[in-house]
């Protein structure tokens, strides 16, 4: 399965959404019972449900090694462009492996390395 096809499947619904997008529900004859009640007690609870399981999986579906375009949309976000991040490859400036003409980069190891050049600032 190729890494694109992979990223939409396991794509989640934000929480936020969820609790954004809850409508209010027609009045019922039952004043007992607030149905719009009920029904934002039971998104509340969706949305919950959602941000523990979104805390839980990530870490069961992260792969360490990575690919340089897999490393520009998970590590750096696509905040610099792929051209920038092959030139510093080739400088050495950030740290991977070459095997052939492709290179490889270890997740734990950039996100250290981001780490300290954040120090290198403060």
């Amino acid at each position: 399965m190729r890494t694109s096809a992979r990223r939409k499947m396991g794509r989640a619904i934000s929480p936020t959404v969820i609790v954004q997008t809850a409508q209010p529900l027609e009045p019922v004859s039952n004043p007992a019972v607030d149905p719009n009640q009920l029904f934002q007690q039971l998104a509340q609870e969706m949305a919950q449900a959602l941000i523990q399981q979104q805390q839980v999986q990530p870490a069961q579906n992260r792969r360490n090694t990575l690919t340089v375009k897999e490393a520009l949309e998970e590590v750096f976000e696509n905040s610099i462009s792929e051209y920038k991040l092959y030139a510093m490859l080739r400088e050495g400036t950030i740290p991977h492996v070459k095997i052939g003409a492709k290179y490889l980069l270890r997740r734990d190891t950039l996100e250290a390395w981001m780490r300290q050049q954040e120090q290198g600032y403060q």
